[in-house]
Parts: structure tokens; C-alpha cells; sequence
């Protein structure tokens, strides 16, 4: 690959920077600077070598009105020596025009050297000053002046940059001490003028509720049933993608709520004049629109029409006209820190809005999100290639080099064995497959950047001038043809493709109950799901249990138990009540058998049997062995430990399972939860960012009294969709099966040396043995 003028630049600079010369980093930020002029790194992002910090413009009366950061609260900490954080708020023409404070309300880890941290802030691309990171003991607001040239109409992009130092020690494990941690409620843009919340581009201004969630309430005139519920599934998804927020729960009531949220009422022709009279709803337009709430910090979107066919119409006017420019801006925006790739595709750093920066400390760390196709299938037939752009200084110790994590585990390593720097043009480093999955998927590059002034461990004689790593945004992951076959259960391609839900596929969603509260788990679900298709989803929602024989997918919300968690325990149809437990124990109930003592009998022998098997040599051996194959394919599959157990009905608030429908011909994915109060909280658990996002497997149970997600692998998967039937997906499918099944080349292996040595044994009697004597 041929070497671009920038990278040689930036290699050349990174070598003069640390080969001892007095002005080393005003050398690389005079070489570097001309190449980034009028790109956000000309700002704030570049390590200042004279230590020069550009002063914040100046502080006026803090304004009253926060416009909160669109991002939930997960995507607030900033992490090791040098991490970078972007957000995004929303400002309405006279809010641009008025200007105001940027409110960055946090609190840092006590090992943070204060001498030397610094937060640099740019908004729109441009420098806006920063401060030092100096807050311990506690929440600390810094407020810096906006004018209105920053800002902007519509959406406005805030990136913050920490860089801090550990006070007393130098080591790598050191660097993850290090973390600033942002407060969503007191962290946005201190407007001088309110939000109006009377159109649609002003809902992204909206404020979350105590619990750091968006409200989304649904208000109904009277008890849920499925027409009305049917009615409004599809503006309830359409604002969930307006929004672009991955925190919206959804609850459903008769009346508006109450503080930060929006209440989208339905104003049905059906209800009459008088009632929507008495809602305050006669002189609301028809179609979709955004009116003023019950407060100042609370919205209502009302849609008023006359059936549903008329709701379709109105959503699709609202979607083309005032929510196109959000939409766009928003949900099918690109920049977001997410790559949605596919097969044989070539995407950068850059697609996901990351900026080249040079780096100076020990560890670097970039992170980035791989959206997989929801079909692809994880397996040993090829693998993702990063192409990495980067340079590397000199004088770095042997024990340099590059890690890369895929969700959550080192997958291979780099070393850069040259100390007198590198520099990598497209250097290609393959990724198994295998370590990705359906859905989203992290991947982090680590750079480990020891000198060996390091090991001294003086903060004094650190001279952060001179970088160490440079990481440019040119750097790739190129996808080989992929394996395409939908295999279920698979929560990971749920949660992060909506799979097999999306692509406009007809499915239902049954409620048990028609209670306010299952409901509300119903829309949430819906609602999440939806935003991981990236588009509405094609559902009918019904009152009841799921049927048999239709064929169609269902997503099921159930507080009767009246399902099992059949992934786990690989039963084909679902319990009766009525039935007895089918589980052998030490005591039978009655009602199993009109025999009483025949069944204890039987239950002994099995009991006494099992126990003599247990002490066998022979059994011993099997159970030794199977349990040594069950942990070489966690290895190879890289399951965690916390991924092999799991919480089965006592102690679950909530649990998602999905299974095979008792028919064979669909796939249905179940929420059980012990009561309607426990399937809202159940749920509302599941979609949260962090908990959503690291869902696998075949079944997932959120714990009643930590709230914490424990996950089963599936025990058996089954084939739910195979629509490449090309020589190619299928010579690939067979590759990923072989290595699945790797037990098949011991096999082969085996019962070819056996046909060799009764050949052998054969031929040798058979032909007689020779001698030249």
C-alpha cells in the first residue's frame, strides 16, 4: 500500500518528537497542525507542548434552562490517561441566536494527578476552551460561555477530551484508575430561553425523569385493548427513532404524567366531541402533532384521527415533513461511533466519527461498535482484518505492542518489536470470527506504550510533549463473505438487530393481560427493538396466549407462568398445570400415578442407579471427559463463566427466553415474570443500555434482588431462516459446522489409521516379508 503524505508526516514527526530534541512537541504540532487545519483537530484535541491552555470565554449569570445531553447515562465516563466522549443536545432557532453556558457537572477518581489533568472541550468542531480536572471530593460544575456563532439549529455535537495521570503510580494496571465521571442531570447546555416543546425538533430537548429515563407515556381513554394499542405501536416506534434514545421506557395510563416525559395521546373520532372536549383536546389539528403539557418540562404529542388507516397516513406525513430533518440527524445519521457492516465490506475509523489525535502516555485505548448482519454465523472458515494506520516513536520497551478486544476479551496482539519507531501503512491483523457474534459487537484497540522512564515513576521528569502512539482514522476493518443462516435462540441478534423481527417481517405481540402494566412492558420491548432495526416494526398486537398453526413469529409478554424456560431445558412444548412434574425425585406426587408405591420404587431404583453409575471408574472418565469438552468449546467460543450460569424461576424478577413455537414453524420469544408490576420493572431492566447491549444467548433473567442479567447459552440451536442457497454460503456454512464439530476430525483421523492398519495387517501376511540376503 502505497504510504500517504499525512502518514509520512505524522511518522516523521512522532520520530523527531522523541529523539531528544529540545523543542521535540512544538515539532509535532508544527508539523501536524498544517495538515488539520479546519478539521476539529486543530483545536483543543492536539496536545498543547508549552502547556498553553486556551482560557474559557467569559462566565456570565448561569442561565436557568438545561438542555440535557442526548445520550444515556451510561456514555458518561471518561476512562485512563486519554479518553474522548461525544454528546449531543438540541437548540431551537432564538436558544442558537441568545447563546449561553456549556454545564459540565462532574467528579473524578482520587488517583487523578490534579497538576496535569486537563478536559478540552470543542462544540461543533471548534475550541471552547476547558479546565482543569480537579474534583475528588465530590460533584464540580464548570461553566463555559457559548456564543451563539458555536451553535446551531437543530442538533449540536459536544466532544469532550480527558487526559489525566495517576498521582503515584506508573504501571499499565495503573492507567484504569483513571476516570472523570459526567452527572446527566446536571451536564448540558444552560439555555437563557426555554425549550418550547411545541414542534417536533423540540422533543430532542427533553429532559429524563429521577430514574434517568426517558418517559414515554401512552394515554389511553380507557383500559388497554388491542385495537387501541394496535393504533398507537406504530407513532410510539416512530417517536422512539425520532428521539434516537436508547433509555425511553414506555408506561400506559388514562391520564398525562407527571415531570420530565412526553404523553402521546391517542384522539381517536370514536372517543366524540365531548370527550376530547374534556382532554383539552378539541382544537388539536388532525394528524400528528406536538403541543405544550401539563408543565414546562413535559410535551404532549397527540394524534387525532379517525381510524387506523387514517393514523398510517398521518404518521407518514409527519415522518416525510417535520421529523425528517431529526430522523436524519438522529437515528440514520452517521458519525455515531457505530460501523454497521456487511460482507466483503471496507469501513474506517472515521465512518465512526473518531478524529485522528497523537498520544502520549502509556496506554491508549480506542473503542469502537461492529454491527454484524443478524444471519452471519460466528465460526473458524475466515476472519476480519484490521488494517491498521498508526506510528509508533521511538525508544518504547520490548514489551510494546497492540491488544484487540472483542466484547470483552483479548482476541490477538501486536507486538512493535522496533525501539527505534514503526510506522503502519494498512499492517493487516486478523480478528477470528468466531469472537464476534449476531448484532452489536465492541471492539478496543489498546496500545501498551511503556518507556523507560516509566519505571523510575517520577511524575516530575514526564515530558507529555514527546508522543508515544499516533492511531489515524484510516485505520479499517475489512468483512470476508460471511456464512448467512439465521440460528435461533440468539439474544445477542435480538438485542442487536431485532432478529427475526425486523426487515418489515409480520409478526404478533401477545399480551397475557390487558393491565396498564403488561401493556407497558409490551411497548417497551416493542419500542427498543425497534431502534435496533433502525425502522418501525411490522407487529399486531393481540390480548391473550399465542396461537399454534399460523406460522408467524410472536413475541409474548406473560405474568400467569404460564411458560417454562424451554431453552434451557430443551422441552419441545410447553408445561400444563395440570400435568404432574415430569422431573424423577425422591417424591412423587399422587397425582402422578394411581400406583404410589410402584412410583416410590421406581424413583429409588433410579436414585440408587444414578449413585452407582456416579462411583464407577468408567463414569467418572465420561463425566471427566465431557466436562473437558464442554470447557474447550467455551474457550472456543468465548464464553465467559458468568454466561454459563443462569437463574431459573426463584429469584428472577423477569425472564427472556426464546424457543421454537411447540408447532415447529415460528419462533417465539417469551418475557415471564411472576405479575404485571414485575414484567414492567422486569423489562424495563432488560432494555436498559447496559444491560441490553451484553444480552446472549438462549435465556436471560434479570435477578429480583440485584437487578443484575445472568445469561444461558442456548443448549440446542435450530435453523429459523436460510436464504442463500449459492455453492459459496454453503461451502461456508460447511466450513463453520466442521469447526463447530471438530470432534468429526479426531473421527476421521482415527478411522483412517485403522483402515490403514487393517490394510497393513492385510497385505503384509498376504505378500510375505523379503530379504536382499
Amino acid at each position: 500500500m502505497a504510504k500517504t503524505p499525512l502518514l509520512g508526516t505524522l511518522g516523521l514527526a512522532l520520530l523527531l518528537a522523541s529523539a531528544g530534541m529540545g523543542r521535540a512537541g512544538e515539532l509535532v504540532a508544527d508539523a501536524v497542525q498544517p495538515l488539520l487545519e479546519g478539521t476539529a483537530l486543530a483545536g483543543g484535541l492536539l496536545p498543547d507542548p508549552a502547556g498553553r491552555v486556551k482560557p474559557a470565554l467569559p462566565q456570565t449569570a448561569a442561565p436557568g434552562h438545561l438542555v440535557p445531553f442526548e445520550q444515556s447515562a451510561d456514555a458518561y465516563m471518561l476512562s485512563g490517561e486519554d479518553d474522548v466522549a461525544t454528546f449531543t443536545f438540541a437548540l431551537e432557532g432564538p436558544q442558537v441566536a441568545a447563546g449561553g453556558m456549556l454545564n459540565i457537572a462532574y467528579v473524578n477518581a482520587v488517583s487523578v494527578l490534579p497538576d496535569t489533568a486537563r478536559m478540552d472541550v470543542e462544540i461543533n468542531g471548534r475550541d471552547a476552551g476547558g479546565f482543569a480536572i480537579a474534583s475528588p471530593g465530590g460533584v464540580r460544575t464548570e461553566k463555559l460561555s457559548v456564543a451563539a456563532e458555536f451553535l446551531k439549529p437543530g442538533r449540536n455535537v459536544v466532544r469532550l477530551r480527558a487526559r489525566q495521570h495517576h498521582r503515584v503510580d506508573c504501571s499499565l494496571a495503573a492507567t484504569y484508575e483513571l476516570w472523570t465521571k459526567l452527572d446527566p442531570a446536571l451536564t448540558g447546555f444552560a439555555s437563557t430561553l426555554p425549550s418550547g416543546l411545541a414542534d417536533f425538533d423540540s422533543l430532542l430537548a427533553i429532559r429524563r425523569n429521577a430514574a434517568g429515563r426517558t418517559d414515554v407515556r401512552l394515554v389511553l381513554p380507557a383500559a388497554p385493548d388491542a385495537a387501541a394499542l394496535n393504533e398507537a405501536a406504530p407513532v410510539l416506534q416512530a417517536l422512539t427513532l425520532f428521539l434516537d434514545r436508547d433509555d425511553v421506557t414506555v408506561s400506559v395510563a388514562d391520564k398525562p404524567g407527571t415531570g420530565p416525559g412526553i404523553d402521546l395521546v391517542m384522539a381517536m373520532d370514536r372517543d366524540g366531541a365531548a370527550a376530547l372536549a374534556k382532554r383539552g383536546l378539541a382544537a388539536a389539528p388532525r394528524g400528528l402533532s406536538v403541543q405544550a403539557g401539563a408543565s414546562a418540562d413535559r410535551a404532549m404529542v397527540v394524534m387525532r384521527a379517525a381510524d387506523a388507516g387514517d393514523v398510517t397516513t398521518a404518521l407518514l406525513a409527519a415522518v416525510k415533513g417535520p421529523m425528517a430533518d431529526g430522523l436524519q440527524s438522529g437515528v440514520f445519521g452517521k458519525g455515531r461511533g457505530v460501523l454497521a457492516v456487511d460482507a466483503g465490506e471496507r469501513r474506517t475509523l472515521k465512518e465512526t466519527g473518531y478524529e485522528t489525535r497523537v498520544f502520549s502516555g502509556r496506554l491508549s485505548r480506542t473503542d469502537f461498535t461492529v454491527e454484524m448482519p443478524a444471519d452471519f454465523y460466528p465460526a473458524e472458515y475466515a476472519t476480519i482484518d484490521l488494517r491498521l494506520s498508526a506510528a509508533t516513536s521511538p525508544g518504547l520497551e520490548q514489551t510494546a505492542q497492540l491488544l484487540v478486544r472483542v466484547n470483552d476479551r483479548v482476541v490477538t496482539s501486536h507486538p512493535f518489536r522496533n525501539r527505534e519507531g514503526q510506522q503502519f501503512d494498512g499492517k493487516r491483523i486478523e480478528l477470528p470470527l468466531r469472537a464476534f457474534r449476531p448484532g452489536v459487537n465492541t471492539v478496543e484497540l489498546l496500545a501498551e506504550l511503556p518507556v523507560a522512564v516509566d519505571a523510575a515513576c517520577r511524575p516530575e521528569e514526564r515530558d507529555d510533549t514527546k508522543p508515544r502512539f499516533i492511531l489515524l482514522d484510516t485505520t479499517a476493518i475489512e468483512v470476508p463473505q460471511l456464512a448467512r443462516v439465521g440460528r435461533l435462540p440468539d439474544l445477542a441478534a435480538l438485542a442487536g438487530k431485532a432478529y427475526p423481527y425486523g426487515a418489515g417481517k409480520p409478526f404478533d405481540l401477545f399480551i397475557d393481560r390487558a393491565d396498564t402494566q403488561s401493556a407497558g412492558a409490551g411497548l417497551t420491548m416493542l419500542s427498543r427493538l425497534a431502534l435496533s432495526a433502525r425502522a418501525p416494526l411490522n407487529a399486531r398486537i393481540a390480548i391473550g396466549a399465542p396461537s399454534e398453526g399460523t406460522g408467524r413469529d410472536a413475541l409474548v409478554v406473560s405474568s400467569q407462568q404460564d411458560f417454562a424456560e424451554l431453552g434451557a431445558s430443551g422441552k419441545t412444548d410447553f408445561p400444563d398445570p395440570a400435568r404432574p412434574d415430569p422431573m424423577v425425585t425422591a417424591s412423587v406426587s399422587p397425582a402422578a400415578s394411581g400406583n404410589d408405591a410402584a412410583d416410590l420404587l421406581e424413583a429409588f431404583r433410579t436414585s440408587t442407579a444414578s449413585r452407582q453409575e456416579e462411583g464407577s471408574l468408567g463414569s467418572r472418565i465420561q463425566l471427566g471427559l465431557s466436562a473437558a469438552t464442554r470447557s474447550f468449546r467455551r474457550w472456543l467460543s468465548y464464553e465467559t463463566d458468568d454466561a454459563r450460569a443462569a437463574a431459573h424461576g426463584e429469584g428472577s424478577l423477569v425472564t427472556l427466553s426464546q424457543m421454537r413455537s411447540p408447532d415447529g414453524l415460528a419462533t417465539w420469544t417469551v418475557i415471564r415474570a411472576g405479575s404485571p408490576h414485575d414484567a414492567a420493572a422486569g423489562v424495563e431492566r432488560l432494555v436498559a443500555p447496559a444491560v441490553w447491549r451484553d444480552l446472549q444467548g438462549g435465556t436471560a433473567s434479570i435477578e429480583t434482588a440485584s437487578l443484575s442479567v445472568v445469561s444461558l447459552p442456548a443448549a440446542e440451536r435450530y435453523v429459523a431462516d436460510l436464504d442463500d442457497l449459492s455453492p459459496g454460503n454453503l461451502r461456508r456454512l460447511a466450513a463453520a459446522w466442521f469447526s463447530d464439530n471438530f470432534q468429526i476430525y479426531v473421527l476421521v483421523v482415527l478411522a483412517s489409521l485403522g483402515l490403514f492398519a487393517a490394510w497393513l495387517g492385510l497385505t503384509v501376511p498376504r505378500k510375505g516379508v523379503r530379504s536382499d540376503t
